[in-house]
Order: structure tokens, then C-alpha cells, then sequence
């Protein structure tokens, strides 16, 4: 190779390896990896010049593939049952209904040792005190292994979990036990140091500003209110809120200063910085963003306290390698692609912006620079963004400047009141004021976060949106030498692509989507421009997520009772910004024996404007093509105080002439009061031996049936009951949508077809 070729190797040796990890990602073997690695590191011997160039960058594709095969591809325990032990190393964290989840390592599975961390879940309202980060705990757990994503645009949990270091995951907490940890372990020896600290802040600044603290040294972001958190994002500024590059440079900078009058030698100056930022990183819990963040900045300092400055953008790619290789599976995480994107957008963007205009005067430069660099990270984690959370900050660049100044003083206050924690007196006095500035930043973000004038809601992004925000990078590129007219006129067309593929576009058709989400039901019927969601499903944000990348707003909410698999989801829906304009419950849903947070959860969004109707038998929704009408139960005939699946509300959807025959989780004892003939059936209570007996079947007649679980052996189970009729159940299928048209309709899953489709 030339040096010219040398020089320029890196970028497009990133976008290879990039290319093959996403390659392996989809493999389903390592032959050809193997194979193709092997050709290419032997062709590096025969060929020359270009043709080694050509070589190189064919070495790095296989090397990316067989990375990307191992980290996406473990191997995983057996699913059953099992005796667990490990030592918890996350926080404990608390969601809805019960629910509690950390990250347990060190594992053993009736004594045999597992090769990764476990996911842990199980539901208690009152658990262990014991039970903290640090601790080694033995119980009784069913282990499965994590599903990907089984719906359209859907969440991947199996990918969420590798991303933090966890293979697999655990339910349950049968004879629990808590004890100390019989050996040491340094992420458990980290977790429960973290866990001590963030205590001390609490407690020394109080439980709001503490939890402020802990969130934005350590990671803590349980700790502070989700309406809060709402806010930072729609102000654009929740990266201050996640431990990353903004934290770690402040860090960086901190100990710079204390380290500036030793006059110590430019290497030990970068060698005790390392060992700084390493420990950060572990005591944050070796999260990938602060290991980034620490790896950028460590090698762009030691590039220049070597006095062997490199091109920005080949450190960059140099970084991006190295961090990819160490972790292939970190690259479809938002975390991975925020920080790379806003690093390359201030790469690109900032020097042409300062060529075109400098303004005189040091402050003036300074506020022109942190301008620019706001801008050209936002521009860079555009696409990222709108992808995840489907909303434009409108004034980020503004907001961005005041924010990470106050982040910023905020931020070392909270570094000095940790560093006073071992003398309270101290700790408590410096606390106050601190307190104090808190409360007010973190007002001032509700109030302006309460705006809609500082994000717009828009659909998820498009190839038009792609396209837009990479006219937009050309043409401001310093690495591209266009003319001003070319550019001005690159920046134009960019925009426009842009605002053109966030402007909604028009739904003529008829669809119903039956989601995947475990043992809960969770769907949504489109019809032409109205949209009728028909359950939630639990708090997972199935239902809120699909809604939100197409910024469609339900016209009503048919909750078929209160129980969490089925009405979970609200909670989401409001969490999402997403109002629900009309709920929709059973006669008498509100008298059963429900959990107190569904009865919570209905008072929030009564009190939010929502209209809530209930509906009995004879009792119809119109609809664009068709009608939504009752079946059970009957109005006066509801007994209180009962199971909620003696009376869900069951339903006929008539459209184009098909019929859907929702029956929701009808338990066999009530079946044959509302079974009537129906061209596809919803299978009542998720397929359980209890229920669509065969008299009910006979009754109904359908010619496919939708099953909603989640283990396979139930659908499989199912499936004999059914005597010939296609099941598509989730458990296999993922989400199923039907399509219906004047002449029938048509059954497709998202993973798989194993009926082969329907198409009466």
C-alpha cells in the first residue's frame, strides 16, 4: 500500500468492519467467516498494492463477521428450572405492579457454573432489605432464554440483555436467601460501593437533589421521576441525565485542574488520568458509554501530550475499531451509535461553521464555538434520535448551551459533596446550597418541558430522512470541497427531504395487528384513518412504541378487563405522551378483584381528560369499514368481587365483511354465552387448558385462530385442540397481522408462516 492509501485506510477499514458485524449479526454459521478470513489473510501474501488494499479491508469485512457471530450468537444454558446463586452487581430496580429486575453474576445453576450474567425478575411488594447490590443470594428461578424482537419496530430484548453483559434470564424467588459473599468479586466488590454512595448523596442532599446526584455521577437514573426525565428529552437535553461523554469530560477536566500544579510529567499526567477514568468506569458499573467516552478521551489527550497529533477523524475510526471489536453486540444499541454519531458530527461540521464565521472577542469566540459543537452533535445524533424517541427537539442548539453550563457546575458541586461524604458535617453544610441550585435547574426543566414549542412528535425516519441528513452533512462537510452555491443548495434540498419524511402520510387500508407480548394480549386495529386499540398488554410499551413511530393517536382504548396483561400498557401510553381520548371497560371491570395500581392508574387518566365508557352486551362501536359489537358481558348480570376473567368484555369485529372474534381471557365455564361464528378467532385466556373447549370451537368455526402466548409447548398443545384450523401463535410467530380487503383477508407473522399464509 502507499503511504497515501495507509493514511487513508482507517475509514473505510470501520465501514467494513461495521458491514461485517452486521453480517454476522444475521449469520446463522461461523463457516463462512472462517472461510473468508482465511482467503483473505493468505491473499495478503501474493497480492500487491491496491490488489493488498483490497485484501486488508476483506480481512477486516471476516474478522467483523466472525465477531459480530460469537458476541450475537452465545451459547446459552438450558430453559427449566433451577437452583440459582450469584451475586447481585445492579441496582434493585422497582417497576409497576411489583415488579422488581437487577443483573445477578457469578452464577451457578444447580451448581454448575454459567458463562454470563442473568437477567433477574420476579414480583414482590415487599422484598428482602438485604437485598442489595454486593450481596450473594440463592433461590429457587425458572430460566428462559430472551426473545428478539417479535414485533414491527419492535423492542429486541435478547440484544437489550447481551448489550449489558447478561445471556439470559431468570423469574422467580422460591426459599430466597441473602448472605455475604463467601469470595470476592470486584464488579460485586464496585456495585455495592456504588450503592453505599449513592446513599451518602441522598442523604446528604436530600432525597430529590440526591437522587439528581446519584443519577448523574453513577448512573442512577431510576431515581428520578419519569415525568422528569420526559422533560429533559423534550427539551433535547436527556443526555445529561446518562452517564456518557458530557460526565466523563467534566470528570476529565476536574482532574486535570487538580493535577495541573504537581507539574507532573505529560505521561504520568495520561497514566494517572487512565487509571482515573478506569475506575469510574467500573464503579459506574463498566458501562459501555463510559468506557467509550474514556477510551475518546484518553486517546485524543495522549495524542497530544505525546505531541503526535493524528486527524480527528482517523482517531475516531481508530476508537470505533477497537471499542466494536471488544463488543460487536453494542452496535444496534442507541448508546453506541449517540456517542460515535455526535463525536463525527462535531468532527465534520464545527471547523467549516468556525471558517465561515468567527466572531471577534474571546467570550464571543467561545460562545460561537460551543454553538457550533452543540450543533454538529445534534446533527449527528438526528437519525439516531428520531428512530428511538420520534421527536425533534426544535430548540436543542439554544437550550443545549445554559444546560451544560448548569450540568456542568452542577456536576462538580455533586463531585465535591462525594468527596466530603466521609465527614457528614461538611458534606451536609455544602449540601444545602447544592440542594438549592438543584431545585431550581431541575424547575426551570419541568416548567420549559411542559412546552410543546421545544419538540415537535414525528414519525419514525424514513430513507428520505437518511437521505436528507446525509445532503445536509455533504454539503457542510469540511472533507468535500463544493462552492458556496452547491453547498447552499445541498443544505436546502436536505432540509426538505427532511421535514418532507416527518410529514404523516395517509392510511387507506384495513389491518388488524395481533402483538407479541409473552402471556398478554395486546392489538391494534387500523382502520383506513382511525385507529382502535384493543388491549395493552403489560407495562412494556408494545403497544405506545408502534403508535408513536407512526404519530398516530388512538380515537379509543378497549381495555377487555383490569388485569396487568391486558391494561398494563396504559401506564405506557401516558408514559409516551400518547393521549388516550376514550377508554373502553366492561360493565362492571371496576368492581372485580383487580391489583390497586390498575384502580391508580384509572384515577391518573380520568384525571388527565380521558372519557371512560362502559360496554355490556348488544353495545357497538362504529367503525370506517365495519363495526366493533358486545358480546359479554350482560349489563346487570356482573357479580362483584370476582375473578375479571369471569367477565371480560368479548367482541365481534365485523369488517369488509370478515369477521374477528376477540374473546379476551373468557374463562370455558362462561364460553358458549358468546360464542358465535367468526372467520378468525382470538383464542381466550392465551390458549389455557381451561378454556375454548370443543364445543366452543365447533361454535365458532373459525378458519384461523390467533393464539397469544408465550411458551411453545402451549401453542403446540393448543394446536391438537384446534383439529386442523392454522394457530399462529406469538410464542413462534411474533406478531400477526391481518389484512383485509373486500374479497377476504390475509394472515402474515413477523417471523415465521408455518400454515403458510390464509387467503379465504
Amino acid at each position: 500500500m502507499t503511504q497515501r492509501q495507509k493514511g487513508w485506510f482507517l475509514p473505510p477499514a470501520a465501514l467494513c468492519l461495521t458491514l461485517g458485524v452486521l453480517c454476522g449479526r444475521v449469520s446463522s454459521t461461523l463457516f463462512f467467516s472462517i472461510a473468508a478470513c482465511v482467503l483473505s489473510a493468505a491473499s495478503l501474501f501474493f497480492l500487491r498494492k491496491r490488489g493488498r488494499m483490497a485484501a486488508c479491508l476483506a480481512l477486516v469485512l471476516s474478522v467483523g463477521a466472525l465477531a459480530g457471530f460469537l458476541s450475537f450468537h452465545p451459547s446459552l444454558p438450558e430453559e427449566g428450572d433451577f437452583l440459582v446463586c450469584g451475586i447481585v452487581t445492579d441496582e434493585l430496580k422497582a417497576g409497576r405492579f411489583g415488579k422488581k429486575s437487577t443483573r445477578i453474576s457469578h452464577v451457578t445453576l444447580d451448581g454448575r457454573a454459567c458463562s454470563g450474567s442473568l437477567y433477574w425478575t420476579f414480583y414482590s411488594d415487599e422484598p428482602d432489605p438485604a437485598l442489595v447490590p454486593g450481596c450473594y443470594v440463592t433461590f429457587r428461578a425458572s430460566l428462559y432464554h430472551p426473545s428478539g424482537a417479535d414485533n414491527p419496530d419492535g423492542y429486541d430484548f435478547r440484544e437489550e440483555l447481551l448489550r449489558g453483559g447478561m445471556i439470559a434470564g431468570v423469574s422467580g424467588f422460591d426459599g430466597l436467601q441473602v448472605e455475604e459473599v463467601p469470595f470476592f468479586s470486584l464488579p460485586g466488590a464496585a456495585a455495592s460501593l456504588r450503592h453505599r454512595l449513592a446513599e451518602g448523596l441522598v442523604s446528604a442532599l436530600g432525597e430529590e437533589a440526591g437522587g439528581y446526584a446519584a443519577t448523574m455521577l453513577l448512573g442512577f437514573r431510576s431515581l428520578v421521576p419519569s415525568e422528569d426525565r420526559a422533560a429533559f428529552a423534550n427539551l433535547g437535553i436527556a443526555h445529561l441525565l446518562a452517564v456518557s461523554g458530557f460526565h466523563v469530560g467534566v470528570l476529565s477536566a476536574l482532574l486535570w485542574m487538580v493535577l495541573r500544579p504537581f507539574r507532573l510529567s505529560r505521561k504520568w499526567m495520561l497514566v494517572i488520568l487512565s487509571a482515573a477514568l478506569f475506575f469510574y468506569a467500573l464503579l459506574c458499573g463498566m458501562s459501555q458509554p463510559v468506557l467509550r467516552a474514556s477510551l475518546l478521551i484518553i486517546a485524543g489527550l495522549g495524542g497530544r501530550l505525546l505531541l503526535r497529533p493524528r486527524s480527528r477523524i482517523h482517531l475516531l475510526c481508530a476508537v470505533y475499531m477497537l471499542c466494536l471489536l471488544a463488543s460487536p453486540v453494542q452496535i444496534t444499541g442507541l448508546s453506541f451509535q449517540l456517542t460515535y454519531g455526535a463525536v463525527l458530527g462535531i468532527i465534520l461540521i464545527v471547523p467549516p461553521l468556525q471558517k465561515v464565521f468567527s466572531p471577534k472577542g474571546r467570550i464571543a469566540h467561545r460562545i460561537w464555538e460551543a454553538f457550533c459543537i452543540t450543533l454538529g452533535a445534534q446533527l449527528g445524533v438526528l437519525i439516531p434520535e428520531l428512530s428511538a424517541y420520534q421527536c425533534l427537539p426544535l430548540l436543542s442548539c439554544l437550550v443545549n448551551l445554559p444546560a451544560a453550563l448548569l450540568g456542568s457546575a452542577l456536576l462538580l458541586l455533586y463531585w465535591l459533596v462525594l468527596f466530603l461524604l466521609p465527614f457528614p458535617v461538611l458534606a451536609g453544610a455544602v449540601g444545602v446550597p447544592v440542594a438549592g441550585l438543584t431545585a431550581g435547574f431541575t424547575e426551570a426543566v419541568r416548567f420549559l418541558g411542559r412546552s410543546s414549542f421545544f419538540s415537535l412528535w414525528t414519525p419514525a425516519p424514513s430513507w428520505m430522512t437518511v437521505l436528507g441528513v446525509l445532503l445536509l452533512f455533504a454539503a457542510s462537510c469540511i472533507l468535500f470541497r463544493f462552492s458556496l452555491r452547491w453547498r447552499i443548495a445541498g443544505i436546502v434540498l436536505g432540509a426538505v427531504l427532511v421535514v418532507g419524511s416527518l410529514i404523516p402520510t395517509w392510511h387507506s387500508g384495513t389491518e388488524y395487528i395481533q402483538f407479541s407480548s409473552g402471556n398478554a394480549d395486546a392489538a391494534v386495529l387500523w382502520d383506513q384513518d382511525h385507529v382502535l386499540v384493543v388491549d395493552t398488554g403489560e407495562d412494556n410499551g408494545v403497544v405506545s412504541g408502534w403508535l408513536r413511530r407512526r404519530r398516530l393517536i388512538p380515537d379509543g382504548v378497549v381495555v377487555t378487563h383490569l388485569h396487568t396483561d391486558h391494561a398494563g400498557g396504559l401506564q405506557s401510553l401516558l408514559d409516551d405522551g400518547i393521549p388516550v381520548p376514550v377508554l373502553y371497560l366492561p360493565e362492571g371491570a371496576e368492581d372485580q378483584l383487580v391489583h390497586e395500581d390498575m384502580r391508580t392508574l384509572l384515577e391518573t387518566l380520568r384525571a388527565s381528560g380521558t372519557e371512560i365508557r362502559f360496554l355490556s352486551r348488544g353495545d357497538e362501536l362504529a367503525l370506517p369499514s365495519g363495526s366493533l359489537r358486545v358480546l359479554w358481558p350482560e349489563k346487570g348480570k356482573t357479580r362483584r368481587n370476582q375473578d375479571a376473567n369471569l367477565y371480560p368484555l368479548v367482541s365481534l369485529l365485523e369488517l369488509k365483511g370478515t369477521r374477528l372474534f376477540l374473546a379476551s381471557d373468557l374463562v370455558g365455564s362462561y364460553e358458549m354465552y358468546a360464542a358465535c361464528p367468526a372467520d378468525i378467532l382470538k383464542a381466550p385466556h392465551h390458549g389455557s387448558a381451561s378454556s375454548a373447549s370443543p364445543e366452543f370451537l365447533s361454535a365458532v368455526s373459525p378458519q384461523a385462530i390467533l393464539l397469544t402466548c408465550s411458551r411453545a409447548s402451549r401453542a403446540e398443545a393448543f394446536s391438537q385442540r384446534a383439529a386442523g384450523i392454522p394457530v399462529y401463535a406469538t410464542s413462534g410467530c411474533g406478531a400477526v397481522t391481518i389484512d383485509i380487503e373486500e374479497n377476504g383477508f390475509r394472515v402474515s407473522p413477523f417471523l415465521s408462516d408455518p400454515s403458510g399464509g390464509l387467503n379465504p
